[in-house]
This record gives C-alpha cells, sequence and structure tokens, in this order.
C-alpha cells in the first residue's frame, strides 16, 4: 500500500468516525431531550393528580358535612345552622369549579357538569324542606319529604363524584403506564444505539491500529529506500566524477595539440587541414563542456553545488566572455554586439559560475541562430538588481516549449542533437543559488531572449 491511499483510507475512516459521532450525539441530545419533556410531563400529570384527588376528598367531605347538617337542622329547628349550611354549599360549588379547572377532558367536565347540577336540585329540595320545618311544619313529616326527595339525589351525587374521580384514576394510570413505555422504549434505543456505535467505533479503532502499523512499516521501508538511494546517488556521483576525470585527461591532451597544430605557420598552405584541426578543437571543446554539465548536474542533485562568491565586476566579465564568442560567431556568420551597462555593476558572487551561465546562453544562442542573423549580449540595473540579457533572431520556441525549456533532460525536437539537454537546468539552479532568476521569452521564427536578474553587492 503506497503512502498516499494510505493517509487518504485513513482520512475516510476519520471522516466516518466523525459523521457516526454527529449522527450519534443529536441522538443522544434528541434522547435526553425527549427523556426530560416526558419527566417534566410526567412531574405535571402526578401534579395535577395529586390536586385532583385531594380536591374529590374535599368535595366528598363537603357532601358528607351537609349530610350531617340537614338532619340536625330538621331535629333541632335551629337558624344558625342555616348559615354554616349555605357556607358548605358554596365551598361545595366551589371545589366543583376547582375540579373542573382541573379536568383534562370533556368526560371528566361533563362529570363534574352533572355533579354541579344535581347539587343544585338537592340544594333547592334542601331549602323547601328547611322551610317547611322553621315555618312549623312537623319533624316526621320533614323526614319524609327528604327521604323521598333528597335521598335519591344525595345517592346520585355520591355515583357522579365516584364516576369522576374513578376516569381521573383510570387516565392517570393510563397516561402513567405510557409515560413509561415511551421512557422505556428511548433507553433501549439509547442503549443499542450505545452499543452499536461503540461495536463499529471499536472496529474502526482497530482498522486504523492496523493501518497505522502498516503506515509505520511503509515508513521505514520508505526510510530504507531513501538511504538506498542516497547511497546509489552518492555512488553515481562519485562514478561520474571519476570518469569525467579520466575523460579530460585525453581530451585537455587533444585540445593542447590541435592548439599547437593552429600555431604552425605551415598551416596556412593546407587550408582543409587548417579547418579539419578547428573542427577537432570544437568538438573537444564540445565535450569538455559537455562532461563539466554532467558533472554540474551531479552536485546539483546530490545538493553539493558550492558557491565561491567573491566581489565581481559583471562589466569586465562579460567583456571577457563577449571577446571569447566573437570569434565563434563570426566563423558562423552571425553578427554579434555587446552593450554594456554604463554605470559597472558590483556582485558578490561566484564569477566563475556567472561566466559559466552567460557562456551557455551565448553558445546556445550562436547554436541556434542561422548565419546573417544577430546575437546581443546586454546588461543594464533594474529595481530588483541588473538584468543580463542574451537576444538572438534564431529558430525561438512555441510558450509550451519555453515552459519547459529548463527542465530537466527535455529538448525540443530541433535541438536534441546538439546537446545532452543539462546546460539551461544548470544554468538557472546556479542563478537562483545566487538569489536571483533566470526566464526566457520568445516566439517562433523571431528568436529568443534570455534573462538573468542578479542582486547586486550591498
Amino acid at each position: 500500500m503506497t503512502g498516499a491511499p494510505m493517509v487518504d483510507y485513513e482520512r475516510r475512516l476519520l471522516v466516518l468516525v466523525g459523521l457516526i459521532a454527529l449522527a450519534f450525539l443529536p441522538l443522544l441530545a434528541a434522547s435526553l431531550f425527549f427523556l426530560a419533556r416526558v419527566s417534566t410531563t410526567q412531574d405535571r400529570l402526578d401534579a395535577v393528580y395529586t390536586r385532583t384527588v385531594i380536591l374529590a376528598h374535599e368535595l366528598r367531605g363537603e357532601k358528607m358535612r351537609q349530610n350531617a347538617l340537614v338532619p340536625v337542622i330538621v331535629l333541632t329547628g335551629e337558624r344558625r345552622l342555616l348559615d354554616e349550611l349555605e357556607g358548605s354549599n358554596k365551598r361545595f360549588d366551589s371545589l366543583v369549579g376547582d375540579l373542573r379547572g382541573q379536568a383534562r377532558d370533556g368526560e371528566d367536565r361533563a362529570a363534574l357538569d352533572a355533579v354541579a347540577a344535581l347539587q343544585r336540585r338537592l340544594l333547592a329540595i334542601q331549602r323547601t324542606g328547611v322551610a317547611q320545618r322553621l315555618d312549623g311544619g312537623t319533624t316526621t313529616a320533614t323526614n319524609s319529604y327528604f327521604q323521598r326527595n333528597a335521598g335519591p339525589l344525595t345517592s346520585d351525587i355520591e355515583t357522579a363524584i365516584d364516576r369522576f374521580t374513578d376516569h381521573a384514576a383510570g387516565r392517570y394510570a393510563a397516561e402513567r403506564a405510557h409515560n413509561q413505555r415511551v421512557v422505556r422504549i428511548v433507553f433501549w434505543v439509547l442503549a443499542v444505539a450505545s452499543v452499536c456505535a461503540f461495536a463499529f467505533c471499536a472496529f474502526l479503532g482497530r482498522l486504523l491500529l492496523r493501518l497505522v502499523e502498516q503506515k509505520r512499516a511503509y515508513d521505514q521501508v520508505a526510510a530504507q529506500l531513501a538511504e538506498r538511494e542516497k547511497a546509489v546517488s552518492h555512488a553515481r556521483k562519485e562514478a561520474v566524477e571519476v570518469v569525467a576525470h579520466d575523460l579530460n585527461n585525453p581530451i585537455t591532451t587533444i585540445l593542447f595539440a590541435s592548439e599547437n597544430l593552429l600555431e604552425d605557420p605551415d598551416l596556412e598552405a593546407l587550408p582543409r587541414t587548417r579547418r579539419a584541426i578547428e573542427n577537432i578543437q570544437l568538438a573537444t571543446d564540445t565535450m569538455r563542456r559537455l562532461i563539466r554539465n554532467i558533472l554540474d548536474h551531479s552536485k546539483i542533485e546530490a545538493g553539493g553545488l558550492v558557491l565561491s562568491k567573491e566581489t565581481v565586476d559583471l562589466r569586465r566579465l562579460l567583456a571577457d566572455i563577449a571577446g571569447q564568442f566573437e570569434l565563434s560567431a563570426a566563423r558562423k556568420g552571425v553578427v554579434f554586439s555587446y552593450a554594456p551597462d554604463e554605470h559597472g555593476a558590483i556582485l558578490e558572487a561566484d564569477g566563475a559560475r556567472i561566466g559559466q551561465v552567460v557562456a551557455n546562453l551565448l553558445s546556445n544562442a550562436i547554436k541556434f541562430t542561422a548565419p546573417g542573423g544577430q546575437v546581443s549580449l546586454s546588461s543594464a540595473l533594474s529595481d530588483d538588481g541588473v538584468v543580463v540579457e542574451v537576444r538572438d533572431t534564431g529558430w525561438g520556441m512555441t510558450a509550451e516549449q519555453a515552459a519547459r525549456i529548463f527542465d530537466r533532460n527535455w529538448q525540443s525536437d530541433a535541438a536534441a542533437p546538439h546537446g545532452n539537454g543539462l546546460g539551461l537546468t544548470i544554468s538557472k539552479a546556479i542563478v537562483e543559488a545566487h538569489g536571483g532568476r533566470l526566464g526566457v521569452d520568445s516566439r517562433p521564427g523571431e528568436g529568443s531572449a534570455f534573462r538573468m536578474v542578479l542582486p547586486l553587492a550591498a
């Protein structure tokens, strides 16, 4: 399993765990809210039922008090007991009103309305019977009147009160049982959800642990591969340096011999031989430059590109390089010009490396410019530092080619036969190591302009 897919898999698992947590938390919050609401409802139900029971008990008490007062009034004929009876009747009506306010459905209210109606009828009978007794009626006649008329109504009132209390008790028991069922259901839902969430999170945790172990093993393998790659890169660098060193010796010998042959005055009479020696010298110099590019690229890959900075007079450096390339341009029939900066820029840089970059840019410009074309070297001060520009009227490049011109080992089809594709990559690395930048502006058929921007010395 590669690193990126493993990290992506871990991220997906963590997101899944988060989603499960987010899904469980609202369920838990909703359940707790529902339980709190059920508990509040049950508390309110208990309070209402308790109040109802107390009021019903007081209502029965008042009815019993009335039933006891009427015979006393009939027997004694005391008028003061009438006030007490009237007060009891008022309290009875008030208790019926309070109970009606506590009623939760129409059946309760209907039962209480029946109690109130029966009580009003009983009250009228009581007043009539008491009036007859107080007006001189006999006790026997009055008792007979009450037994015949008040007895059935009293029984009906007690029955209505019992019906009301039984219905209230039944409804309370049903609602309490319903709330208990709801609480049990919510509890079991939470229990099942908790167990499922715990089991799933445990499964995901175990899976994540396995992934972490696999990732640790992968990191160890990756570290071993990195060390191996580092060792291979170091060995390759050493091999390249050894091969380059071994190649430099015969190349130097060839260059030295060709220079000595070109100094022979007898060659003026042998133009074909002189041209052949010059071609040998040019090819040998190209080989030495390619070998240097390979060495530089190996150092850049190994992080070993070291700059030997010093105070550099850029104008003198560019003048020396321009003098070297005037002859190469003339041999190819290319018009070469050099326009130095008037003020003279001073750099803190590795002069040899900066010269290598400029030489590489000029070599490419001359190489890819047809005879009769123009190549120019110039420098000028800017806000960012000093700008060194190499411009030509050569083949030019498309925007896609210009975007890739500094990539390692990339070459256009036309440029492929002329080098190994490392020169511009190395040049860019050298410029950036100096804190500068290297860019190109080119159009097909119109030539190219390479601009190197370098910071000035403090």
